[in-house]
């Protein structure tokens, strides 16, 4: 190599381009939550008009979560063989396709459609890719930048509950999906144009670090563990369990608190501005933990993440027996910062544990998938709790003892430190 090209790799850019992915991916990040934050508001509507029961109309977002589940080890296996950026693709076309067919439901196989098509579009655009291509771009930033995806669904929640809630007051719920299908084409437009796989493409590196350093850090952290051997670790199976209890304690909750605040007397737009604020908050969660675990030991923090969780799950509780409007806001916020900070850290534990195996794609197949069958549980099993009771008293008890579960399996991964 001349001594020019050789100080041509040791300049770098002003600006670092990783800024620029990350925008990408959080924007079409943002749009894949319309499915599970903005839907449901319209789902209320379709089992008012059609008869169907709480157990019914849940079965959509379960659906969802298993093919999200079964189908996470293809897309890590694709991730280590094929372009990330093909798989966002075909997530934001699956996406804008789904939400059409949503405006045509006249069945229940067509909600179910609905939700079969909108998961293999969150599987192509959720997670796995996102934390893939912030692990190539991110080292010592990893943490913020993690954070800062993780504050896509949170905008999406901010934004587009309100936006449907809105609209289904201006119109019907048919012509509300199809305004949700625009406002997912317009998101998703970035990864197309700004979307790049690592900082070579870019004539940089990770984190825009000066060339020498970055290898030498390289070479000292690669390792060749594989999905096999991780599976032999009693290390993978508990962070496995706490990941898919956080998971349990969130998107459950979240799939039926817009029935939870119907049952209670809360009206649609209201309900729309109490998840909205839910959503807000916790994008200063996500930004927070994100940037503290970049300053911190990360376990501690998930640690604080999952009691603030218990405690969100506590206040949401609440909610079915005081009825007062003080609590419903108040419970939004606090599970707001709880759900976005364990959930945040959740990415963070799987990535700087398993980063530089050169199975990392298969790793987090894995544990999307026990992730995605936890929800899974979560979701029926709560809606079957709803139909038998007549409440959900009872089935947010469960998400309360399900994210204390994930504080204890945290301080068991301390534990493991310890003796390590």
């Amino acid at each position: 190599m001349t001594a020019f090209a050789k100080a041509s790799l040791q300049k770098q850019p002003i600006f670092f381009y990783g800024w620029i992915v990350l925008g990408a991916v959080f924007l079409i990040y943002a749009s894949g939550t319309i499915g599970v934050t903005t839907i449901p508001l319209l789902n209320v509507k379709l089992r008012t008009e059609f008869g169907w029961t709480h157990e019914q109309t849940v079965l959509g977002p379960s659906l969802l979560f298993l093919i999200m589940g079964l189908l996470s080890p293809i897309a890590g296996f694709l991730l280590d063989t094929l372009n990330p950026k093909r798989l966002l693709m075909i997530g934001w076309v699956c996406f804008i396709l789904a939400l059409i067919l949503y405006s045509f439901i006249s069945s229940f196989w067509m909600y179910m459609a609905f939700y079969g098509l909108y998961a293999l579009g969150s599987v192509c655009t959720g997670v796995i890719p996102g934390m893939y291509l912030i692990s190539k771009w991110f080292k010592h930033y990893r943490g913020i930048a993690t954070g800062i995806f993780t504050v896509g669904s949170s905008f999406g929640g901010t934004i587009f509950p309100r936006f449907g809630g809105y609209m289904l007051q201006q119109t019907s719920w048919q012509e509300t999906a199809l305004w949700l299908a625009g406002a997912t084409a317009l998101c998703a437009i970035a990864p197309w144009f700004f979307v790049r796989l690592t900082p070579e493409s870019m004539a940089t590196t990770i984190d825009g670090l000066p060339l020498q350093s970055t290898q030498e850090e390289a070479q000292k952290e690669y390792t060749n563990e594989t999905l096999q051997s991780a599976l032999k670790t009693v290390e993978f199976y508990v962070i496995l369990l706490v990941t898919a209890l956080v998971w349990f304690s969130i998107q459950p909750l979240v799939q039926n608190l817009s029935f939870h605040l119907k049952d209670v007397g809360v009206e649609p737009e209201r309900a729309g501005s109490i998840l909205s604020i839910l959503f807000m908050f916790s994008i200063a969660g996500k930004l927070f933990f994100g940037w503290l675990s970049d300053h911190a030991n990360k376990k501690n923090i998930l640690f604080a993440a999952t009691l603030n969780l218990t405690l969100g799950a506590v206040l949401v509780r609440l909610t079915g027996e005081i009825h007062q409007e003080w609590l419903f806001y108040c419970a939004a916020i606090v599970y707001g910062l709880g759900f976005s900070g364990a959930f945040t850290m959740v990415q963070l534990l799987v990535a700087e544990r398993y980063s530089k195996s050169k199975d990392f794609g298969k790793i987090l197949g894995a544990v999307t998938t026990a992730d995605s069958l936890a929800v899974v549980v979560g979701v029926s099993l709560l809606g079957k709790m709803r139909t038998a009771l007549g409440n959900y008293d009872a089935a947010f008890t469960v998400i309360v003892v399900s994210a204390f579960i994930g504080a204890l399996g945290v301080m068991f991964l301390k534990y493991l430190d310890k003796r390590s």
